[in-house]
């Protein structure tokens, strides 16, 4: 049953607002800025997207007193991330009570934010927090945070000068370069690559009959359509069934197992000595974690299971890995190990491919950047082509040149997306991410600003402060 909103939910928000400000202003927040001005530079840090990793890094650093900062995102206001269109599951797969970009401030919790909406007793009832809901409470929160964002706005290319990074930008197509001393990377799941679409459905289907789980789909186009999903991952089944729900004739689910994955095995990851510490490792125990983690992708969760499996248009077909797809007399034709099929639409939920050389914020250098193929020779027997392809990033979520001495300017780049998962764990872009994740990368990049502007550091310290008091209130006078 859906809840509906507390009738003064409008103004139980507005008073939680005052209550994070006071919050805040207990805990002496903001700090006047303390940053020095390097000339030549428009910003200290660039952040590359604008959802709700990018929302946390920018807070952070503005309750540290970094005020030159902007958040750039090329989707519009309020379509910042995959929620509004892209994220087609009814629930986050996540526990309602996991901590999340509120950075310790209890009154900017999503419970703080769902009790204020629909009542004091709401988030009791509450199982798992519904997707809309969540871009809902972003909203707010970046509403709270007052981030200096800019929406419509493309990177188009990063490359290094001697002023520092150049961000190139298009909006409304207008051009513009930011220069900044850092950039932070909060691009996502694919920020690093792209959608992995096999050969197969590029070579054999005009472009216009399939499509990616990243891609927003017009499901209602679907209504009364075959539909072929190739996938068995958890968006694979949430676009499958969005369009069930749509009303699609049939919908075919392929999976290349003998079996569903049945478990996440993500969540063996997640607590606090690792969730902290997993970065702390060395490489051959990363290697041994992330090859077990990133080797299949992440099981579907019961509700999504049955959330298909309700229709009965709809059918999953077991070991049945597509060996070819082509169009036949204006159907799709599709032939797996045992069976063939016909259908009007195919939706391909295959997960992503390492692939920098397609960001355009990374072409300009993406030969530069190490990956773990480069870095780390597993044991025989443990090779994984997948995990080797991830970019290596070091602690303070840098990018490792491939060659040592040829782009020393990766150093100012930060990297807080999915595809630092094997180098940093799960400090990435998903929700459980940014309690451990992003402390740490604000400390990274505010110990590198003060480095480098080590004597205008030491200077500001070892000049005299103001005088507490003045010689007429110490000295004896001739009326004492």
């Amino acid at each position: 049953m859906k809840v509906q909103p507390h009738r003064d939910a409008a103004e139980r928000l507005a008073a939680l607002k005052r209550r994070v400000l006071r919050a805040l202003g207990y805990l002496g927040e903001p700090p006047a800025p303390w940053m020095a001005r390097r000339a030549g530079t428009t910003h200290d840090v660039v952040i590359v997207g604008a959802g709700q990793a990018g929302l946390a890094i920018g807070f952070a650093l503005q309750r540290e007193g970094i005020d030159r900062v902007v958040l750039l995102d090329a989707r519009p206001a309020g379509q910042e991330g995959p929620w509004r269109d892209v994220a087609r599951m009814e629930t986050l797969r996540s526990p309602k009570d996991l901590v999340g970009p509120e950075q310790g401030i209890a009154e900017l919790t999503f419970r703080a934010w769902y009790e204020a909406v629909f009542g004091d007793d709401a988030y009791d009832r509450l199982g798992r927090i519904p997707t809309g809901q969540w871009m809902d409470y972003l909203l707010w929160y970046r509403d709270v945070a007052d981030l200096p964002i800019k929406n419509d706005t493309a990177v188009v290319r990063i490359e290094h000068s001697d002023a520092g990074l150049l961000v190139h930008t298009v909006r409304a197509g207008v051009a513009d370069i930011l220069i900044a001393r850092k950039v932070v990377l909060a691009t996502g799941m694919d920020g690093f690559g792209r959608p992995l679409i096999p050969q197969i459905v590029r070579a054999g289907l005009p472009r216009e009959r399939y499509a990616h789980c990243l891609e927003a789909v017009d499901f209602a186009a679907l209504k009364g359509r075959r539909v072929a999903v190739l996938g068995a991952a958890s968006s694979a089944f949430d676009y499958a069934a969005e369009a069930l729900e749509a009303g699609a004739a049939q919908v075919d689910l392929f999976c290349r197992g003998a079996a569903l994955a049945d478990r996440n095995r993500f969540k063996q990851i997640n607590y606090p000595g690792v969730n902290n510490h997993y970065v702390d490792l060395d490489d051959a125990d990363k290697w041994r974690v992330m090859t077990a983690l990133v080797s299949r992708a992440v099981g579907v969760i019961r509700p999504t299971l049955q959330r298909c499996t309700r229709h009965r248009n709809f059918q999953i077909h077991l070991n049945a890995g597509w060996r070819n797809v082509a169009m036949r007399d204006g159907e799709i034709y599709i032939e797996t190990e045992t069976t063939a099929h016909r259908a009007d639409f195919a939706i391909v939920g295959t997960g992503f491919e390492m692939a920098p050389e397609a960001r355009p914020e990374l072409a300009a250098f993406a030969d530069k950047i190490a990956r773990w193929g480069d870095r780390y020779t597993p044991p025989p027997g443990d090779e994984s082509p997948v995990a080797a392809a991830f970019p290596y990033i070091d602690p303070d979520f840098r990018p490792v040149e491939k060659a040592a001495g040829t782009a020393p300017f990766l150093s100012d780049i930060h990297f807080f997306a999915w595809a630092g998962s094997v180098s940093n764990g799960r400090y990435s872009s998903e929700v459980s991410s940014l309690r451990y994740g992003v402390p740490r990368l604000v400390r990274a990049l505010c110990r590198d600003l003060v480095r480098a502007d080590a004597d205008f550091h030491v200077a500001r310290i070892r000049a005299l402060p103001e005088p507490e008091f003045g010689p007429d209130e110490y000295e004896a006078g001739p009326d004492r």
